[in-house]
């Protein structure tokens, strides 16, 4: 790679991630969630996810957001008290808390769900079919190399 390439890549790393985080806290406080984080509201959104595998026990959400599962009773607890989340253990084994979302959750969670599907949509509106098909392979590429490399740090 030259130094060229370098200095591209990571300026398009650098800026596009950034500019993502700025939309997404723009459009969460245009939504009316603006008690919630960035952080909160990928919590939320991954608490959903699982909810509807029926897959939302504290362990799972944790590993899903790969973050301890300590680190994520505390997230849980601040969503908690919000009144985005609530708590409850199964009556068939109490040693498993799962998290639903409330219904503050579910609407944060639809907000949020509609900001990306918007983004999505301007993205594919505004790319021809073959460019669009090659966008999708390259970013399936640069998915397989973050997944490894996470993989390689959690080994």
């Amino acid at each position: 790679m030259t130094s060229e390439q370098r200095d591209s890549l990571n300026h398009f790393f650098v800026t596009t991630f950034n500019k993502i985080g700025m939309m997404e806290e723009s459009a969460l406080k245009r939504s009316g969630c603006s008690d919630l984080t960035l952080k909160e509201l990928h919590t939320i959104e991954a608490v959903a996810e699982l909810e509807e595998e029926g897959r939302n026990t504290m362990s799972q959400i944790a590993a899903r957001l790969s973050i301890s599962v300590g680190a994520l009773t505390t997230a849980i607890q601040t969503l908690v008290k919000k009144g985005y989340l609530e708590r409850r253990r199964p009556q068939n084994d109490r040693r498993i808390v799962q998290v639903f979302l409330t219904e503050n959750g579910r609407a944060a969670d639809c907000r949020h769900r509609g900001f990306h599907e918007e983004m999505v949509r301007s993205i594919g509106d505004s790319l021809s079919g073959d460019r669009l098909d090659s966008l999708i392979a390259s970013l399936k590429l640069l998915s397989e190399f973050f997944e490894n490399k996470s993989e390689e740090i959690r080994s």
